[in-house]
């Protein structure tokens, strides 16, 4: 699991960390409008995972989780420490593999495999660019390299041991993704659900993540 600092300024005393999905890089939300007064941190490349410990965040007043697609089950797995002013979950669930909640796990690893053999890149669709992150400064990895990052995620979520569930705010279902489907979102949510209109990536709207930021 990789971490990367996109604003650390001393004397900040609130953070928004981001446990971003597989196959993504700080380009997700690089460019959103963060406010003034608060430090940005990103968790991605889940090919192997370590728990957060909470004394490297402690000078935080207020820790705000925003934890996308498959980042909502690594973030029950490493943030079980962290003292959480608001946890959001965006187009995922706690059970990524579960034909109740979670998404079409091993129609996805088919194609994405076979997409990958033939050395085009099934994370990109340039005549969909809204359904995609936009480009960044961060190298964005491999089809080989999140091919096996899915890999180990997909075997990690369905052997590692159930954690506590974390206390979850709010979450955000976007009515057209593709990975997650919506209905199942909606079942596992239910009343802290909540409609956008999207897809599954989703910080092409940058209300997600500003309008929980509650000490603005």
């Amino acid at each position: 699991m990789k971490e990367t600092w996109l604003i650390q300024t001393p004397g900040n005393r609130h953070l928004i960390l981001f446990m971003l999905g597989w196959g993504a890089t700080p380009n997700a939300v690089q460019h959103l409008p963060f406010p003034e007064g608060c430090d940005v941190v990103c968790y991605y490349d889940h090919r192997r995972l370590a728990p957060l410990a909470a004394e490297a965040f402690e000078r935080y007043e207020r820790i705000y989780l925003f934890a996308w697609s498959f980042g909502v089950w690594v973030a029950e797995q490493c943030c079980q420490t962290l003292p959480l002013h608001r946890a959001i979950a965006i187009n995922g669930t706690p059970y990524p593999a579960s034909p109740q909640y979670g998404l079409r796990l091993k129609v996805l690893q088919r194609t994405i495999k076979s997409v990958a053999a033939m050395g085009g890149n099934p994370f990109r669709d340039d005549a969909h660019p809204e359904k995609y992150a936009p480009a960044g400064d961060f190298e964005e990895p491999s089809p080989q390299q999140q091919v096996a990052e899915l890999d180990f995620l997909a075997e990690a979520c369905q052997t590692l041991p159930e954690q506590p569930h974390l206390p979850w705010s709010r979450a955000y279902i976007a009515t057209r993704d593709e990975i997650f489907p919506p209905a199942r979102m909606r079942a596992y949510w239910g009343e802290l659900g909540r409609d956008f209109e999207s897809y599954h990536f989703p910080f092409h709207h940058a209300s997600i993540v500003l309008d929980e930021l509650d000490y603005c």
